[in-house]
């Protein structure tokens, strides 16, 4: 599954969110690193299944979010993918609720 946040500059949101955690303000999110781009993880139980992609398209009205999960984790995606993004969504809403018009699913 996956989100698309729909909104008028997703790279900046982007941006803004890994800001938002580089900077420590949310204490139950972290950066996970990857040579080619920086994943959100989670500090609690969901961090240890797998991280949280952040992806603008092309037009750069969409902001994708995705949940990966680590290779060592024996749980299916399906089984907590919309739990970890029920966490994102909740920092979007309480840190970035007027930098989007709508959610959609995929």
């Amino acid at each position: 599954m996956k989100l698309e946040l729909i909104t008028s500059n997703a790279n900046s949101l982007k941006k803004d969110i890994i800001s938002l955690i580089e900077d420590e303000e949310l204490q139950t999110w972290e950066i996970h690193p990857d040579t080619n781009d920086k994943y959100l993880k989670h500090t609690g139980q969901w961090g240890e299944k797998g991280v949280i992609k952040l992806k603008s398209d092309i037009t750069n009205k969409k902001l994708e979010v995705q949940v990966l999960k680590f290779k060592r984790t024996e749980e299916s995606l399906e089984e907590f993918e919309g739990y970890y993004l029920g966490r994102f969504c909740e920092l979007i809403f309480v840190n970035f609720e007027n930098r989007f018009n709508s959610i959609d699913k995929k």
